[in-house]
């Protein structure tokens, strides 16, 4: 029976392990996955040693808070991977803790495999060194992470964007708006601030003041929530006290596919919009430290995903203290109410969607894992 040990520490993550772990079982029945994961990977059969929302936690402050426990997580991965000696070993994303248990890999020779590379290209290029080091194979899901990793004599896999297998509406418009009551005359303006409490924290106050700012000016606009799967509904309604928001879950894809324009935190969720051709605002803000640190470091124009795989600012982005609801309301109102604007917005981002491949990376990558834990 194979063994593969996976490590997701967030929620995309755990969205690309669970279909990378279902493409393998397809071609192998009888194998077995542990490791670090979120609920998608457990119900693909994953047995954890951490769940996702013990290890989402970001910026300076939150590591340094959290390196004693760190540090144990690492102790019982290295105890578990001695004990139950894996076939290959799978890294997800999550380079704060991937690339130092990379180094633990490799001194026990077990195949390493990592999949969905750092943002090295974004910041801290200088880490390209532990890939050249300590990674068996870089499978990556963007053309131009090939390109990058190629300058620096590593040949990576290109397999494609899994989101490509799994973005899709589940009901379409018509049917998505009568089920929140939204009329053809109001705007519907959907909501993504996050998958991290830290995130959901310092980001969805603005959101919410940004629909209040909007009604004032027409009383039509209808907010919905795409709440992240690790998150609870508590968390939402804190902010939504005395608000007509609609927190949605599982419904995230409908939303992106059917609202007038989306407001949504960087990250993977630009790309699913993207992929969807929604309009949108990408907006962030974390910590003065982590902003000051990060801003030092990054060496790319752009944070958003879909701008970042565009080429362009195809969206606007608001970043750290631009991040206010007068800001985002403005940049929304003039979304919903210049359609020559939408159309041009929506062309880019078809334009986009095709630099991410065609479907099947899910697959394409479970090939190459297989092939690994073979040789």
């Amino acid at each position: 029976m194979k063994r593969v040990f996976l490590i997701a520490g967030e929620s995309s993550g755990d969205l690309h392990g669970s279909s990378l772990m279902r493409s393998m079982r397809s071609r192998i029945p009888e194998i077995e996955f542990r490791g670090i994961g979120g609920s998608r990977m457990v119900d693909e059969g994953l047995h954890t040693v951490r769940h996702v929302r013990e290890m989402n936690f970001m910026g300076i402050a939150e590591v340094i808070r959290h390196i004693p426990f760190i540090r144990q997580t690492m102790k019982e991965l290295e105890e578990l991977i001695d004990s139950w000696h894996p076939d290959l070993v799978i890294l997800i994303d999550y380079p704060g803790f991937n690339l130092k248990f990379a180094p633990l890999v490799k001194k026990r020779k077990i195949p390493l495999m990592y999949y969905i590379s750092p943002q090295l290209w974004a910041w801290h290029k200088n880490r390209v060194h532990l890939v050249n080091k300590y990674v068996d194979r870089m499978v990556v899901i963007f053309k131009f992470e090939k390109d990058f990793y190629r300058e620096y004599g590593i040949e990576a896999d290109f397999v494609g964007h899994p989101l490509l297998d799994v973005v899709s509406p589940s009901v379409g418009r018509e049917t998505f708006r009568a089920s929140l009551g939204v009329t053809d005359y109001a705007k519907l303006i959907g909501l993504f601030p996050g998958s991290r409490m830290q995130e959901i924290d310092r980001i969805l106050p603005q959101m919410v003041e940004s629909i209040s700012l909007l009604r004032k000016k027409s009383g039509s606009h209808v907010a919905v929530i795409g709440c992240a799967p690790e998150i609870d509904d508590s968390v939402y309604q804190t902010y939504l006290k005395n608000s007509d928001i609609i927190p949605l879950r599982g419904k995230g894809y409908d939303i992106m596919a059917h609202s007038d324009a989306l407001i949504v935190t960087s990250g993977t969720a630009t790309l699913e919009a993207g992929i969807l051709g929604a309009p949108m605002v990408i907006v962030y803000r974390t910590s003065f430290l982590t902003y000051i640190i990060g801003k030092a470091l990054l060496e790319i124009p752009d944070i958003g995903l879909i701008n970042i795989v565009a080429g362009s600012r195809t969206v606007p982005e608001l970043w750290q203290n631009d991040v206010t609801g007068e800001n985002i309301s403005s940049q929304i109102e003039t979304l919903i109410s210049d359609n020559s604007l939408r159309e041009r917005v929506q062309e880019a981002l078809d334009t986009a969607k095709t630099k991410l491949g065609s479907p099947g990376a899910s697959d394409r990558a479970a090939d190459i894992a297989i092939e690994m834990m073979a040789s």
